[in-house]
């Protein structure tokens, strides 16, 4: 009987220490997963681009007291034109990786991609959630890199940031390419849960790449309504892509900001039909040619 109770109170201690243990090691767990920076690393990128004739490298600027690491690829002198690619959030500049070694687009600029501060390699973690700010980073970004014309192409939280450039730093972009564009104040979501998740103890837990996506969605929609205000200072020429299916960032993002650009030079629109948010990989080979129709049509 004693021998039976002591079985009975050990399994019983066993199953309360589990139940006490489980969640702390989850929560360790996924606060070690989300140390990951949700990037390849510098020699895995170049080893991907190896098989290419054409330069690559990879380095960090000092911009605005950040490190801004950036993916540069070029033939064999450098050209008078950049193409600049903003990714989406979370993201880092591998999402376009299939487009840097891409030689139809070499052809007519040098391709930079880069790590949007807080991903990647610049300065991970390190939230910056001000639009305008984002914009001016990127314009420093273009003094340092010294192109004389640049093509900025953004997809999805990288549309609003190369809007917003576009407004406050027209000299030297010669056009902007929104990719599934979360643009629009009136269609970005109301989310209160993300003040919930943004607290101490919740945002302690988080994968870091989550923390400053929700930290920089926290405050897009007042940013977008400043946006909204000035649509009709936009006179470079923009081009529209988008999914008809898109879930994250609605379809109506699209005829919103063509309805809007009043006074741009020119409003060229890509529609696909039952695509989602993700086009940037799924319709590359189109996407690929409408930059460089873009460029073309706009380069004289």
């Amino acid at each position: 009987m004693k021998r039976r109770r002591s079985k009975i109170f050990r399994l019983i201690r066993w199953t309360l220490l589990t139940l006490l243990l489980l969640p702390v090691i989850s929560l360790l767990l996924i606060r070690g997963l989300g140390t990951m920076k949700m990037r390849l690393t510098d020699d895995e990128i170049l080893g991907l681009l190896h098989t290419g004739s054409f330069e690559k490298y990879i380095d960090t600027f000092r911009i605005d007291g950040r490190h801004i690491t950036f993916l540069k690829t070029s033939g064999n002198e450098k050209q008078a034109d950049a193409i600049i690619f903003v990714h989406g959030s979370p993201g880092s500049l591998d999402a376009y990786l299939a487009y840097m070694s891409n030689d139809s687009l070499l052809k007519y600029a040098d391709l930079i991609s880069y790590d949007r501060p807080g991903f990647g390699h610049s300065d991970f973690g390190k939230t910056e959630p001000s639009l305008k700010k984002q914009a001016r980073i990127l314009m420093q970004l273009m003094d340092s890199l010294a192109y004389t014309r640049y093509w900025l192409v953004g997809h999805s939280y990288g549309a609003p940031v190369i809007l917003q450039a576009a407004l406050d730093y027209p000299r030297h972009i010669m056009g902007i390419c929104c990719i599934a564009g979360s643009v629009n104040y009136d269609l970005e979501p109301r989310d209160p849960w993300r003040k919930w998740i943004d607290l101490p103890l919740i945002r302690e837990i988080l994968p870091v790449s989550l923390r400053v996506s929700n930290q920089e969605l926290m405050t897009l929609r007042q940013d977008l309504r400043m946006i909204d205000d000035d649509w009709d200072k936009i006179t470079q020429p923009v081009s529209l892509l988008h999914g008809t299916k898109d879930m994250l960032v609605p379809f109506a993002n699209l005829e919103m900001a063509r309805e809007n650009l009043v006074h741009a030079d020119t409003v060229r629109t890509l529609i696909f039909e039952d695509e989602n948010h993700f086009i940037l990989w799924t319709q590359k080979e189109e996407i690929v040619k409408e930059i460089i129709g873009f460029i073309k049509d706009h380069s004289q």
